[in-house]
């Protein structure tokens, strides 16, 4: 076990959020938090990262974890190049110039490191949101909505980079609200609607209990029975 959540809940003046949400994730698994906007994937990253605080209800971790973390969107500062941004993190993890150059070629940022960021695409800045993320030592990677802004042959390595991490002994959880890509990556699964888990488990596993072809044709078939 890495953590488990019992009967969480952080709930916003819009009431927005999750809600009494009860889960369990395992270690050394790609964990795949989807469902749409609003649904409350976000808002679980940012508890499991401690951001925020429940409202209700208790996180219980297993051993000890060193998170890295991916969030939706950072505004990285607009004067600095991808090369000092890496740079200034790998000082603050203590990773050496060999770790900040291999993170920069594996996103595909090497031959743009010394551009500043005011003059980076948004697939380019978020692929500088990747590299911070796998910078320095971890067993336990978050990347919110990692998808966001990058073109298919970087989604297409993104997938790889996220089987390269587990095969490293990483648990890998990422939020998605694109179903397919969940359903290409991740083992297990966490689908949320409106701030609560409507199922969750091994994915092949929940596809076949409810008789569903695909993670789309079960997320629309547990909307429809809640209605």
């Amino acid at each position: 076990m890495i953590v488990k959540g019992q009967k969480i809940a952080r709930i916003y003046s819009n009431d927005r959020g999750l809600k009494d949400a009860s889960f369990l994730l395992n270690e050394g698994e790609i964990i795949a938090l989807a469902g749409g906007n609003g649904a409350g994937k976000s808002t679980l990253i940012r508890l499991l990262t401690g951001q925020e605080k429940p409202t209700s209800g208790q996180l219980e971790w297993g051993s000890e974890q060193s998170v890295n973390y991916m969030p939706d969107d950072v505004d990285f500062p607009l004067t600095l190049s991808a090369e000092e941004i890496i740079n200034l993190l790998g000082s603050l993890k203590k990773v050496g110039q060999a770790e900040q150059e291999t993170v920069l070629k594996r996103v595909g940022l090497w031959e743009e490191r010394k551009q500043t960021v005011r003059h980076y695409s948004k697939g380019m800045r978020q692929r500088l949101n990747l590299a911070q993320a796998l910078l320095g030592p971890s067993n336990f990677l978050l990347l919110d909505e990692p998808t966001n802004g990058l073109d298919p042959y970087w989604v297409a390595e993104l997938k790889k980079m996220v089987l390269e991490q587990k095969e490293l002994g990483k648990t890998v959880l990422f939020s998605t609200h694109l179903l397919s890509f969940a359903q290409e990556l991740a083992e297990e699964v966490l689908l949320l609607h409106q701030g609560n888990i409507i199922t969750q488990g091994n994915l092949e596993h929940v596809l076949r209990e409810n008789d569903c072809k695909n993670l789309e044709e079960l997320f629309i078939m547990k909307i429809q029975n809640n209605l």
